[in-house]
């Protein structure tokens, strides 16, 4: 049964996609030369991340402009409105990286989620990440310093990362099974049993 936040998220997410199918309104985005060229000096990933994070910020402020209008514009059945901004954080490549969010209340003091922060907020990415990390067999003390992708990012504590692994094996068991994987495949997964355990030493997972 799923969760009222769950529900809304939801809902804000179908919103979006309703507003993107209806009016189908164009997203622009223009980067400085120069800070282009700083990014390069990184490499090309730097300036697909970079830009990328750019990108969901303008989509964010688009929806939100779809939602209460231009700024500074009277609206005399206004339903909402701006609400500042606070920090909150995408999920890229398996990691957490944080970008802010813009806030919208509606007149009655409610706040509005944004269909386009929910999609970019979805944790599945993470859980396929972490479970394939540890079942290659990286200790998950060491899981931050092997994914880190973005300067600016911050990881995951040890606890947090186990908890995405057991979510992520008992989904991994559950399609074997439902698979009636053969006597070969049965057994690996037996193998991997004590792997959905929550590590309590620090070692590596799934071993003794």
């Amino acid at each position: 049964m799923k969760k009222p936040y769950q529900i809304e998220a939801q809902r804000a997410v179908k919103q979006l996609e309703a507003m993107a199918g209806d009016g189908n309104p164009a997203v622009q985005m223009v980067l400085p030369m120069a800070e282009m060229m700083g990014w390069l000096r990184k490499g090309v990933g730097e300036l697909i991340r970079q830009a990328g994070l750019q990108l969901m910020d303008l989509l964010m402020q688009e929806e939100v402009r779809e939602l209460v209008g231009e700024r500074s514009q009277r609206q005399a059945e206004r339903t909402a409105s701006r609400w500042g901004s606070e920090r909150g954080y995408c999920v890229v490549m398996g990691q957490k990286v944080p970008i802010r969010r813009p806030r919208v209340r509606t007149t009655e003091e409610k706040e509005v989620r944004l269909g386009s922060y929910e999609m970019f907020h979805r944790g599945e990415a993470l859980t396929e990440t972490v479970w394939e990390k540890l079942m290659l067999g990286l200790s998950t003390r060491k899981y931050d310093q092997a994914v880190r992708q973005f300067s600016e990012a911050y990881g995951l504590e040890k606890s947090a990362i186990s908890e995405h692994f057991i979510e992520a094996s008992r989904k991994k068991l559950k399609e074997m099974m439902e698979r009636r994987a053969g006597p070969d495949k049965a057994v690996r997964v037996a193998d991997r049993r004590d792997a959905v355990r929550r590590p309590a030493d620090g070692g590596r997972v799934g071993h003794r």
